[in-house]
């Protein structure tokens, strides 16, 4: 009996891979795969907190207690500045075919009925055909005792103030043409130092008299006068 010699490959030979690099491979796959099923359940978790905290944050900011204070009722109302007379629509003097000398005097309650505090000028503006210039206006500030008929004097009592050195009380003396014709030039009430301060209630009185010149040139003139008192807040 003979034999017959024969040259066996192993089977890790015939595929060109030992069994030992074979098994390496595998090991390596399953560790891949492992890997990314790790990667995949880390992934899942962060998602799922992400979405618990946003569930968490959105529960906390409508479950928030709260409470507030209310203040009501806030009105709001415009302070007035209020100015008048007893005079209403009366003239308080009055000369008709005078001759020089001739003196004619009426007086003026003023009341402030105003809310805000407010200083008063005098005014006012003239007019006719020259006559103003010739006659002599003096105005007094005062007090009244009583409520006087609109033009009346009854119970005027003039400030013991020498306001301008021309007597008690005298706030002015001169021109009826040189008295102020508007605001921007009127006088203070009083003179003396700085304005008088009127505020809701103030009265005062106030003496006008004028006298007729004895200069020949007014003959024939006439002359008018409006007196106004305007109130101003300060």
């Amino acid at each position: 009996m003979g034999w017959t010699p024969t040259n066996e490959v192993p089977d890790g030979a015939a595929s060109g891979t030992s069994p030992a690099a074979r098994d390496g491979a595998a090991d390596a796959g399953r560790s891949s795969a492992q890997h990314l099923r790790r990667i995949g359940v880390k992934v899942a978790a962060t998602i799922a907190v992400l979405v618990l905290c946003a569930v968490l944050a959105g529960a906390a900011t409508w479950s928030n207690l709260n409470a507030t204070a209310t203040n009501p009722s806030n009105a709001f109302t415009a302070g007035t500045v209020q100015i008048g007379s007893n005079s209403g629509t009366s003239a308080i003097l009055s000369l008709s075919n005078a001759k020089p000398g001739a003196v004619s005097t009426g007086c003026i309650k003023v009341t402030y009925t105003g809310t805000l505090s407010a200083n008063v000028k005098l005014y006012g503006a003239g007019a006719g055909s020259g006559l103003n210039q010739y006659l002599t206006l003096v105005v007094t500030r005062g007090t009244f005792s009583g409520s006087p008929a609109a033009g009346s004097c009854t119970g005027f009592s003039a400030d013991s103030t020498n306001y301008i050195s021309q007597g008690a009380g005298v706030i002015y003396n001169g021109t009826l043409s040189a008295w102020p014709a508007s605001a921007s030039t009127a006088l203070a009430d009083p003179t003396a130092a700085s304005p008088a301060a009127w505020t809701t209630g103030t009265t005062h009185g106030y003496q006008f008299q004028v006298t007729l010149g004895s200069n020949a040139a007014g003959q024939g003139l006439t002359g008018s006068e409006t007196f106004t008192f305007e109130a101003d807040n300060t």
